[in-house]
């Protein structure tokens, strides 16, 4: 007889959720009533599940820091229990594959030193199988969104809050000196911005790609700390020096280079290749990683952070703060490559809209270890305009003023 134990992992919260019973419209009742719902969070399922009082009352019965046996429990909470161990609340010994993933990602968790609610945000907010394209036309392309439709938001919705916010308590503005540069890195800043118009043809050569994973994630120094321990030093900024985030490269169009998946290696600055494929595979996997963004798949490598969470837990143990500074650290990757793409004249984006599940199954990264958090991608700029693109008028401060 299998053992159980409550999952610690687990959020529970109820809300009245209105309701419209059909036998009340035909005695003419319209009256929308409010129905009490208890919902359970499971971490390890990464989704919220309709539960009972009586389920609610067992698993708060059960305890979290020790196996119990089954066969304890009255007759009438066995059947509860097993469909609560399918929802990844209650942990069994039993060596069913899926209880035995579930427990196995319950002491990932527990030995990986994550905060419990830093684990809720980031099981609940991985993306898995969304297409964005999927109602737009026979041929799968996002649209250009029609004419009026942004005048339509705001009739909806409201104007936006200001561009420029004031803080209405402050005392009279100190003019500042207007310098306008543009050398060398001001000169890239000004440059950057986000393509979502590639060439399809033509093709990112392999020292443009090496200069960009060399200077965006390439290891420019370490300052040994203590024996085996060192601090590493790159081009951006990480939370205690640990920089936790890989670099998995999607090449669809790199002169010299198979199409396909690869890691990048800083410690040798290399490539290690993972899965070959052709082009046309490879641009249509990145319009899956991508959720359906089509115009990122034309581009000719796109690149997926990555993060190793134990790099960052092992040092931040269950600390509030430390998925947050992984997430910022993301932020910093992709303005780096940005700015370096700017200057090698190539085009750039970054987009957080990804199917982290489906890309965390294709690397094979075990859950709560590793995982995607965005997708950044590098390639030649289609010739001409684009309607995806706004086009941005120059801007420069007037006097100051209140």
């Amino acid at each position: 007889m299998p053992q159980i134990r409550r999952s610690v992992y687990a959020f529970f919260h109820r809300y009245d959720a209105p309701v419209l019973h059909p036998m009340d419209l035909l005695r003419g009742d319209v009256e929308i009533k409010r129905l009490p719902q208890l919902l359970a969070i499971s971490i390890l399922r990464g989704a919220e599940f309709e539960i009972s009082k009586d389920e609610f009352a067992l698993l708060s019965e059960l305890p979290s820091d020790r196996w119990v046996d089954v066969e304890e429990l009255p007759s009438a909470q066995r059947e509860s229990v097993s469909k609560l161990a399918e929802l990844g609340l209650v942990l069994s010994t039993d060596d069913d594959p899926v209880l035995a993933e579930l427990r196995r990602k319950d002491e990932q968790l527990a030995q990986g030193q994550w905060n419990i609610y830093a684990a809720l945000l980031h099981s609940l907010t991985t993306w898995r199988d969304i297409d964005l394209s999927r109602h737009f036309g026979e041929n799968g392309e996002l649209p250009v969104p029609p004419e009026g439709a942004a005048a339509a938001f705001v009739e909806r919705h409201g104007e936006p809050p200001p561009h420029f916010h004031r803080v209405e308590r402050a005392g009279p503005s100190v003019p500042l000196p207007l310098i306008e540069r543009d050398d060398g890195l001001f000169g890239s800043l000004h440059k950057r911005k986000t393509t979502r118009a590639f060439d399809r043809d033509a093709a990112v050569t392999i020292n443009e790609l090496g200069i960009v994973l060399r200077e965006v994630f390439g290891c420019r120094g370490l300052a040994p700390i203590a024996d085996g321990v060192a601090a590493m030093k790159k081009t951006s900024p990480s939370g205690g020096s640990l920089h936790p985030i890989e670099a998995y490269i999607l090449v669809r169009r790199i002169e010299g280079l198979d199409p396909g998946l690869y890691h990048y290696r800083t410690d040798n600055h290399a490539l290690a290749p993972l899965e070959t494929m052709t082009a046309e595979e490879a641009e249509n996997l990145a319009v899956q990683f991508t959720c359906g963004q089509t115009y990122f798949a034309t581009a000719g490598a796109l690149v997926v952070l990555a993060a190793r969470f134990r790099r960052s837990f092992w040092k931040y143990r269950k600390h509030q703060r430390a998925y947050g500074v992984i997430l910022l650290e993301a932020g910093h990757l992709s303005q780096t490559l940005y700015l370096v793409c700017a200057e090698l004249g190539l085009a750039a984006f970054v987009t957080a809209a990804i199917n982290g599940a489906n890309i965390d199954e294709r690397l094979e990264f075990d859950p709560f270890v590793e995982g995607s958090l965005a997708v950044c991608g590098f390639g030649r700029r289609a010739r001409g305009p684009s309607p995806l693109e706004p086009d941005f008028m120059p801007y420069v401060p007037p006097p100051a003023a209140r």
